[in-house]
């Protein structure tokens, strides 16, 4: 039928994908979260959807429609956050929402005069991305977290150029330095030691998740000694130590994690740097065993994120611009 591997399943219907879900964020406690657009008539409506992966049934838990929107969700535990404007066609008014998965009324958790988005949810804290004016005019962002125990929203840093955030949903906050140069942790359980850099100087880095378990970073980095370009570390954010887990040929980039098992994006199938095309297949490696096996084939993919025994991808290519859920057990790449 669907020309997928065994064990995949299309998320259907799906518009707009790329503010339609929030990556590997968009996966947890069994459960998948993403947002379509149903323009068959207008206005057009935003609807929040959420499927049970371990019976592969698909709920709708919010409906909004034009001007509303419902942007970006991401989930952690039973709760679901997203992105939505609160005064039409002003790009500074968004706010975040929270829903519990299992339904009943959203509120909004998130009250400033910037635009609030693309969050990691959490409990208790939502660690998001705040876009404000300057004294100038000009544009300026924030990585910000909010604390659900008292309702109040905190500065963690200035967003430098270039940079990707990862968060653990408990504890730790991680995101890389100016253009893609070094790495900077904080810790929201001793907010006031701020921000401090971690790793190698200069260190280029690129793809980073933590283990919500242990909160051990998975990260992608470059480093000349390689085989050939990008590989994968772990780095333990409490003593700051660095393992090295997989440097296979060319690039493996773009990795979540849960557990011992990492799935990734690996360019190895196309013979080329994962930044010349684009494209990958994907991948799974057992830190325990050490194994490597590939989930789907050489095409485009995006933002891909595990939890447990199951994956979620965004595939651009041979299945059109599509979100996939994969069960990696009944596909046998795990027992």
């Amino acid at each position: 039928g669907t020309g997928l591997p065994t064990g995949c399943w299309f998320a259907r219907p799906t518009t707009d994908i790329v503010f339609g879900w929030r990556s590997r964020y968009s996966i947890d406690d069994g459960k998948f979260v993403w947002r379509w657009i149903d323009s068959s008539d207008l206005p057009s409506e935003s609807i929040l959807v959420v499927r049970d992966l371990a019976t592969r049934t698909d709920r709708e838990l919010l409906r909004r429609t034009y001007p509303d929107r419902i942007e970006l969700p991401s989930i952690h535990g039973t709760m679901i956050h997203f992105a939505s404007e609160t005064v039409a066609a002003d790009p500074y008014s968004y706010e975040l929402f929270a829903i519990e998965a299992a339904g009943g009324p959203e509120s909004r958790i998130t009250d400033n005069s910037n635009a609030d988005g693309f969050q990691v949810s959490g409990g208790p804290f939502v660690v998001y991305r705040s876009e404000g004016r300057g004294a100038d005019g000009g544009r300026i962002w924030d990585y910000r977290y909010y604390d659900s125990t008292d309702g109040s929203e905190h500065v963690i840093a200035p967003i430098p150029r270039g940079s990707e955030i990862a968060f653990d949903g408990h504890r730790w906050v991680a995101y890389t330095g100016a253009d893609n140069h070094g790495v900077f942790k904080f810790d929201l359980v001793d907010p006031g030691a701020g921000p401090r850099p971690i790793g190698p100087d200069g260190i280029l880095s690129d793809g980073l998740a933590f283990d919500r378990g242990t909160g051990t970073l998975i990260i992608t980095t470059y480093r000349e000694s390689r085989s050939d370009d990008w590989g994968l570390e772990a780095w333990d954010m409490a003593t700051e130590t660095i393992a090295d887990l997989l440097d296979d040929a060319w690039s493996e980039v773009g990795p979540d994690v849960d557990g011992h098992v990492i799935v990734y994006q690996d360019s190895e199938s196309a013979g080329e740097s994962y930044w010349a095309h684009e494209r990958s297949d994907i991948r799974i490696f057992d830190r325990e065993t050490g194994a490597v096996r590939v989930v789907l084939p050489l095409d485009t993919y995006y933002g891909v994120g595990i939890w447990e025994r199951w994956i979620a991808v965004n595939n651009y290519g041979l299945w059109g611009d599509s979100l996939i859920t994969c069960d990696l057990v009944e596909g046998g790449f795990m027992s």
